[in-house]
C-alpha cells in the first residue's frame, strides 16, 4: 500500500491495531455507537497511517453494514470485491454511507497502485456522498476520513490545495481526534519542512489545546518537539527586565 507518511517521521512496522467492542454497543443509539468506539479505544489503535485506514476505516465499514446487515443493501456491500463493482454500488446508493466507504476503498486501492490523481478525485467522491447521508458523529467521521486523504494524497502530488483540504479537517470539531490530530501533526510536519516554525509551533500547540492529554498522536508530538531544537525555544521569549526594575 502507497502510504502517506509524516515528512519527518515513519512507522512502517507498527501493528498495534487493536479494536475492542464489548456489551455496551449493543445497548447503544446507533448514533452513539461510533463515538462510544473512540472513547473506548483511541490510545490503543494504531498511530500509523495504518491505524488510520484500519482502525477507521474498518470500524465504520462494519458499523454501516451492521445497520444493514437484514436488508438487500447490506448484502450488496458486502457482495463488492473491486473498483468496478464499488462504484457501481456508490452510484446506484448514492445518498447511502455505505456508498461513502465503497468509494473510500476503491480510492485506498488507488493509492495503493500510485495512481495518486484519481484516488484524490475518488476520496472527493466520497466526501460528497457523505456530506449528504446525514448528519451522525459516524457519517462526520467518513466525511473526514475522505477529506484527509484527498488532502495527503494532493500534498504528495504537490498540488496547491492540499494544505487547505488537510487544515479542514484539522479544525473539524466533528471530526475524531484520531483523524484530526494527525491532521495537525502533518501539518506541522509540512510548516518545519518550508522553514515555518511559528507555524509548526502553532500547530503542535493546538494538539495540546483540543485534543485530550491521551490523545494517540502524543509521543508522535513529543518525538517531533525533541528532534526540532526550534520548538523547544519560545518563539517570542519574554525580555529580561533591567537590574534597575
Amino acid at each position: 500500500m502507497s502510504e502517506s507518511r509524516p515528512p519527518k517521521r515513519t512507522k512502517a512496522d507498527d501493528d498495534r491495531n487493536l479494536v475492542v467492542v464489548d456489551e455496551d454497543f449493543a445497548n447503544a443509539d446507533a448514533e452513539d455507537r461510533l463515538w462510544l468506539f473512540w472513547e473506548r479505544n483511541q490510545t490503543v489503535i494504531v498511530r500509523s497511517i495504518t491505524s488510520v485506514v484500519v482502525g477507521v476505516l474498518a470500524f465504520l465499514a462494519f458499523y454501516f453494514w451492521k445497520e444493514a446487515q437484514h436488508e438487500a443493501l447490506g448484502e450488496a456491500y458486502v457482495a463488492c470485491q473491486d473498483e468496478t463493482a464499488r462504484r457501481a454500488f456508490a452510484a446506484a446508493h448514492p445518498k447511502e454511507p455505505l456508498a461513502a466507504i465503497a468509494l473510500i476503498e476503491v480510492a485506498d486501492e488507488l493509492r495503493r497502485k500510485n495512481k495518486l490523481t484519481e484516488a484524490a478525485k475518488t476520496y472527493d467522491e466520497a466526501a460528497a456522498i457523505a456530506a449528504i447521508a446525514g448528519e451522525t458523529p459516524a457519517i462526520h467521521a467518513i466525511a473526514a476520513r475522505a477529506k484527509l486523504f484527498s488532502g495527503l494524497s494532493r500534498q504528495e502530488l504537490g498540488q496547491a490545495n492540499a494544505e487547505a483540504i488537510i487544515t479542514s479537517v484539522a479544525e473539524d470539531n466533528s471530526a475524531p481526534e484520531t483523524l484530526k490530530g494527525y491532521a495537525m501533526y502533518v501539518l506541522a510536519n509540512l510548516a518545519l519542512t518550508r522553514g515555518d516554525n511559528a507555524g509548526a509551533a502553532k500547530w503542535i500547540n493546538l494538539m495540546d489545546k483540543r485534543l485530550q492529554a491521551t490523545h494517540v498522536w502524543a509521543q508522535d508530538k513529543t518525538w517531533l518537539v525533541r528532534s526540532e531544537p526550534a520548538l523547544l525555544t519560545p518563539l517570542n521569549p519574554d525580555p529580561i527586565p533591567s537590574k534597575g526594575k
